[in-house]
């Protein structure tokens, strides 16, 4: 089997600063490295492969991300350099190396799950799309056979696949590299396709929907407090809290400011599901599109894919959907990709909404860029905030390096789609006389999929970290039932720092998934800038432990066993409902 892997040079983890003067990152003597979960992909490829072949787009220096592929296993290589290829976003990443991949040939592609600078989650799914190739995101299992495990918020989903397909894994394999030393070639626009002409919109900027208009540094100014006693760490997190509590949305659309343009002017959130009921994320992103929608004169729509939705389509009412598009079918009971593509890029295609908002989730990132791929829209990936200008058009904001830096981003294609993570913004209080109207929706074509689902098993619950308005986090050492224990009688969410003895899906940080609670209490976690980097978006930090990291606002050396039930009395809650 000829597997071709995917990979980037990034920045080193932590190595990244912004130049207030210039309003750009610093890149001068920073230094680079092979993106980890692409050193991932090429040490599966060769332990599964016959032919390992590395493949990456960028300059010249790029060509020592390739040379340690080579140390990792990979047979020989291909650097994709040219001018052309410069300031290409996601999509125009994706279609010059799928042209690539084409040109190579290839049974199976392999990629990182994301790369650990811009965080986008998009250029494999996007990959699959123009390669017109079954895909699979966040594999964390690659057996010989191609029986690949996939993993999920609340599940582990297992595939049996028949190549030609792309994988993106987030795990690394067992077993020892193999260095080998192969030749690497240097290929051009030119190699890709024969038809090459000036501003040739297959590649670089000219063949990228979308824009960066700004970059800022998005560091929240934390208080780098050091307490002497339980009592003052309290005092401290219970002023913080009050002063930094979230704005209730409101019922009340703004009034209308854009440019009506001849299509749709919705705003459309894709709904997302646990056990029937929809997640605070759907919730949340219904809050906003409220927002959205009023500010271009439109309806707030949402659109829910799954079967048995009846008290799904009551809730969305209730959190102020004003239309709930719902498509309902025994063949979407349970989440696969091939089929929500299909759903969401056949309703994309007929209704052509405005904007769509899809949850940052495993599902949504899986989703959500196939279908923009094969549509060829722009995308921007894991926002941390979205609103309308006054030319109708979406503004973006995507984070980097966990979240310390934010670009500012507009597309030129609509519907303009965006994910957004989870806890960017709160959900409406939910009105018991609110209803929307219902339209159904045929499923279209749910002939059986070429990745075929052999397995789900429900996993250890990475999705209450997104719910929960206080996330406790434990460092490696830590007793973990006992700590378990203390926080689930304040209603608090418990993760791990790498180390931890967490499960891979409760791993905070760069490496493993972001939070955002309100308040957010780091037990025994070392000063690691790969962790730090997961918590940015949380309201307030607490730190206890030996280390007073720069990332926290209050920070006490103390037992945590004293301290942290005073500082679950004051956890916040959700007075409304339990959002899933």
């Amino acid at each position: 089997m000829k597997i071709v892997c995917l990979v980037k040079q990034v920045p080193a983890i932590g190595a990244i600063e912004f130049d207030e003067e210039t309003k750009t990152l610093k890149r001068e003597g920073v230094p680079l490295e092979l993106n980890v979960f692409d050193r991932y992909a090429v040490q599966h490829a060769a332990a599964l492969g016959d032919e390992v072949v590395a493949m990456t787009m960028g300059p010249p220096q790029a060509e020592d991300a390739l040379r340690e592929c080579l140390a990792l296993g990979a047979d020989r290589a291909i650097h994709l350099s040219d001018r052309v290829f410069a300031v290409a976003d996601t999509l125009g990443t994706s279609r010059t190396l799928a042209l690539a991949v084409r040109k190579e040939g290839a049974d199976l592609v392999l990629c990182g799950r994301k790369t650990t600078d811009s965080e986008t989650w998009q250029v494999p799914p996007e990959v699959a799309a123009f390669l017109g190739w079954p895909h699979l995101t966040s594999v964390v299992g690659l057996e010989p056979g191609l029986r690949v495990t996939r993993e999920a918020d609340d599940t582990e989903e297992i595939y049996e696949v028949q190549p030609p397909a792309v994988l993106s894994v987030a795990a690394p394999p067992d077993g020892e590299p193999r260095a080998k030393d192969g030749p690497i070639e240097v290929w051009q626009a030119s190699d890709l396709a024969d038809d090459l002409r000036p501003n040739d919109k297959r590649f670089g900027q000219t063949g990228s929907p979308t824009r960066v208009l700004a970059v800022r540094d998005s560091r929240p100014e934390r208080k780098r407090l050091r307490a002497e006693s339980a009592e003052e760490a309290a005092r401290l997190v219970a002023d913080l809290l009050a002063e930094r509590a979230p704005a209730p949305p409101s019922w009340e659309k703004p009034g209308h400011i854009a440019e009506r343009p001849a299509a749709s002017y919705d705003s459309w959130s894709v709904v997302e599901l646990i056990d029937g009921r929809p997640r605070r994320i759907s919730l949340e992103l219904l809050a906003r599109g409220r927002e959205l929608a009023g500010k271009m004169g439109g309806k707030n729509v949402a659109l829910v894919i799954g079967h048995a939705l009846e008290d799904a389509i009551a809730e969305l009412g209730r959190h102020g959907a004003e239309i709930v598009y719902a498509v309902d079918d025994p063949a979407l009971a349970g989440y696969h990709p091939e089929l929500w593509t299909r759903v969401v890029k056949r309703v994309l295609a007929e209704h052509l909404p405005r904007v769509c908002l899809i949850p940052a989730t495993p599902q949504g990132r899986d989703f959500g860029p196939r279908a923009a791929g094969e549509l060829e829209l722009g995308m921007t990936g894991d926002c941390v905030g979205v609103d309308i200008i006054k030319a109708g058009r979406l503004l973006q904001q995507k984070p980097a390096f966990g979240g310390n830096i934010v670009s500012v981003i507009m597309g030129a294609t609509t519907p303009q789609l965006a994910t957004v993570r989870p806890r960017m913004y709160e959900p409406l209080k939910p009105r018991d006389d609110a209803q929307a109207e219902v339209r159904t929706l045929a499923p279209g074509d749910l002939t059986a999929p070429r990745l075929r689902l052999a397995d789900r098993r429900t996993s250890d619950r990475g999705a209450a970290l997104d719910e929960a308005d206080v996330v406790v986090c434990a460092g490696p050492g830590i007793d973990l039932a006992a700590l378990e224990k203390a926080a689930a009688a304040a209603g608090a969410a418990v993760g791990g720092s790498q180390g931890a003895s967490v499960s891979r899906g409760r791993q905070i940080g760069l490496l493993g998934r972001p939070v955002a609670p309100r308040l957010y209490v780091a037990v025994g976690v070392e000063d690691d800038p790969e962790h730090w980097a997961g918590s940015v978006k949380a309201g307030v930090i607490v730190s206890i432990g030996d280390s007073a990291p720069e990332a926290a606002d209050v920070s006490l050396d103390a037992d945590w066993q004293e301290v942290l039930p005073n500082l679950l009395d004051l956890a916040p809650r959700h007075p409304d409902t339990e959002l899933l």
